[in-house]
């Protein structure tokens, strides 16, 4: 949410075990079912901030790009991080359903 400009961070205690230190390096990881509300929860504040964004909304920059370098690369925006985060999911999710299938 705030690469989008959005709000702010939500389950920043979640970085230690998925982000900044390599897989299966913890022993605690939560299940399914802990993560699931935290999923739904993340899910529902996104959904909410884009029905408030209008068509040219999606073609702003996005926060990690700064002005000069966004009037150089436009298609650093929004809609951009959206469309690149969505292709990043559906991998994982096909990884997934191989996964199931051994």
């Amino acid at each position: 949410m705030p690469l989008l400009g959005l709000g702010q961070r939500r389950h920043p205690e979640l970085d230690s075990l998925f982000i900044s230190n390599p897989d299966r390096s913890s022993q605690n990881i939560p299940s399914g079912a802990e993560l699931k509300p935290i999923w739904d929860e993340v899910n529902d504040a996104l959904w909410a901030a884009f029905t408030n964004l209008l068509p040219a909304d999606w073609t702003q920059k996005h926060t990690a790009v700064s002005e000069e370098d966004y009037k150089l690369e436009p298609h650093r925006n929004r809609f951009t991080i959206l469309l690149g985060r969505t292709a990043h999911l559906s991998y994982h999710f096909g990884q997934a359903k191989l996964a199931r299938l051994k």
